[in-house]
């Protein structure tokens, strides 16, 4: 799969993170969903981590000059799955710093933000079609994409321990990246790029953000400020996109 490149385009939104009541730190998350898969226009879901479809890499072109936040965001979460990975790569490549992209002219910015493949964020099902690739493939696959400085759980791509599919465990896994979300956002909250992207899936993002309506289209961007108690659970304060 070869990735396409778009020509820049910045929309400056400077940021800093808020505190509101006093000593309640406020951040801002983005949760996107990846663009169309080869899975998706006809349902079949024997298809083993579909990779995007020439319509998806279009949507993902079309997310990386529609995105109004590129300055602000300081490290993009994807899922290890071809779709998502597709969709971070080419959809915030305005956004990523230039050293993702060693072998893409007019892709990644300088001092732009970190890209860490988190299988915690991973589809939800043991379905061939939500179920990843060993990373070797994805190496050989994707080599314009330096693996040596992404740092990828061994466990990822069994669907059984902390990865299985069950309620219980997905509930588990939702918590867990809440907990590193507020880590990670505490990290970034003093830096020019205080905005954390996750790009996940459709099935998986009620477990992110406790919205089981949540609704995002494909290679579509929800932003939200929001907060954490005292556990690190995420709070939705507010919502800043429809």
């Amino acid at each position: 799969m070869i990735f396409c490149s778009a020509a820049l385009f910045y929309v400056k939104y400077p940021y800093k993170h808020q505190e509101s009541p006093p000593g309640k730190m406020i951040f801002r998350l983005h949760i996107v969903r990846h663009a169309e898969g080869t899975h998706n226009p006809g349902h079949d879901t024997t298809i083993l981590d579909p990779p995007l479809t020439e319509r998806g890499i279009k949507q993902s072109l079309e997310l990386s000059q529609d995105f109004k936040f590129n300055d602000s965001v300081g490290l993009v979460l994807a899922s290890p799955l071809r779709r998502t990975l597709q969709t971070a790569y080419i959809g915030f490549q305005q956004t990523l710093d230039q050293r993702f992209y060693p072998n893409v002219p007019q892709a990644g910015v300088q001092n732009g933000a970190n890209l860490v493949l988190e299988p915690d964020v991973q589809a939800h099902s043991s379905r061939p079609c939500d179920t990843g690739s060993d990373i070797s493939l994805l190496q050989s696959e994707y080599q314009d994409v330096p693996w040596d400085i992404l740092d990828l759980n061994p466990i990822f791509p069994r669907k059984e321990g902390l990865y299985a599919s069950d309620l219980e465990t997905l509930k588990q896994r939702g918590w867990r990246i809440q907990r590193r979300l507020h880590e990670l956002f505490k990290e970034l909250a003093n830096t020019a790029r205080p905005d954390i992207v996750v790009v996940t899936h459709g099935g998986f993002m009620q477990h992110i953000t406790g919205d089981d309506k949540l609704g995002v289209g494909p290679a579509k961007a929800r932003s939200f400020m929001v907060s954490f108690d005292q556990d690190s659970r995420l709070i939705i304060e507010h919502s800043l996109s429809e």
